[in-house]
This record gives C-alpha cells, sequence and structure tokens, in this order.
C-alpha cells in the first residue's frame, strides 16, 4: 500500500507562523517601532541656518565640548562671517559672508586649545576665487573609522 501525501493548502501553512512566538514577538516589536515610538526618538532635528535666525557668537577657536546642543553658532572674522551647527559628531553650515580671495579650512582639533598635532583634522571649506563666495551651505563630515572624538574647532584662512 502507497501512503497518500496529504497537501495542505497555502493558508494554513501561513497562519502556523502567527502562532509561533517568536513571529508573534517580531510583529509586535515592529508595530511599536512604527506606531508608538515617539518621533523625538528618530534621529532627525530641524535647525534654520537662516540670517534672521538666532545664533550665539563664538570665538574663532572653539571648544566643542562646551557647545550647548541644538543651537546655531556664528563665527564673525575680519575675512569671513560663518554660521553652523554642530550635532556632537558633523558640522553643517553657511557661509554668510568671504572675501573672494580668502579660502577657508575647517580644523577639527584634538585638544581644546587647538594646539597642532598630527591628529588634528583639516577640511577646505572654500577655496581662494572659487564658490561658495556667499550664502551657500556648507558641511564637515567626522571620519569614518575614528577611534577618538575632536574637542575642538578652529576656521583658518589662507590665500
Amino acid at each position: 500500500m502507497k501512503k497518500i501525501k496529504s497537501i495542505t493548502p497555502l493558508y494554513l501553512s501561513f497562519s502556523n507562523k502567527f502562532t509561533n512566538p517568536i513571529w508573534l514577538l517580531v510583529s509586535i516589536t515592529i508595530a511599536f517601532i512604527v506606531l508608538v515610538a515617539p518621533r523625538s526618538s528618530f534621529c532627525i532635528e530641524k535647525i534654520s541656518l537662516n540670517q534672521q535666525a538666532k545664533s550665539s557668537l563664538v570665538t574663532n577657536k572653539t571648544d566643542l565640548t562646551k557647545l550647548p546642543r541644538g543651537e546655531t553658532f556664528k563665527v564673525v572674522d575680519d575675512d569671513f562671517v560663518l554660521q553652523f551647527f554642530f550635532n556632537n559628531r558633523d558640522i553643517f553650515g553657511y557661509i554668510l559672508k568671504r572675501k573672494k580671495n580668502i579660502g577657508i579650512i575647517a580644523q577639527l582639533c584634538l585638544y581644546r586649545s587647538c594646539e597642532e598635532t598630527s591628529y588634528d583634522f583639516r577640511k577646505i571649506i572654500a577655496r581662494p576665487f572659487e564658490p561658495p563666495y556667499e550664502k551657500d551651505f556648507f558641511s564637515v563630515k567626522f571620519p569614518q573609522k575614528l577611534q577618538y572624538e575632536f574637542q575642538g574647532l578652529e576656521f583658518l584662512t589662507y590665500e
């Protein structure tokens, strides 16, 4: 005598997945994250870099550890005026005004006093006689796979 294989309908095999406690836990967790978790738990923060926005004036050499979170800052120099936002990792900014013959470098310093070390990170924001001149956006991304944090920030000029 041959055994006859029974064919299980698709809807029965699919319904068995949700009776398994692991599948139930996964589906409840996904539903919680999508529907119940507050908006502040997502890593999105709205900022405004308008000229009219209220910004705190900071010196050209800035101690990053003392900057309050969620505020914009303004650096006023003889050759340029910048407004920036620091999210404890990256810098997003706006060049409000600069002389065309002057370039700007952002230097993330290992020490708060911004004394030069080989661990400092420099990024050119604007080159002399090249855009962006004014009313333009810039960003300085934190280098990937870096094992230390920066404590100072300085904006340098060069010709």
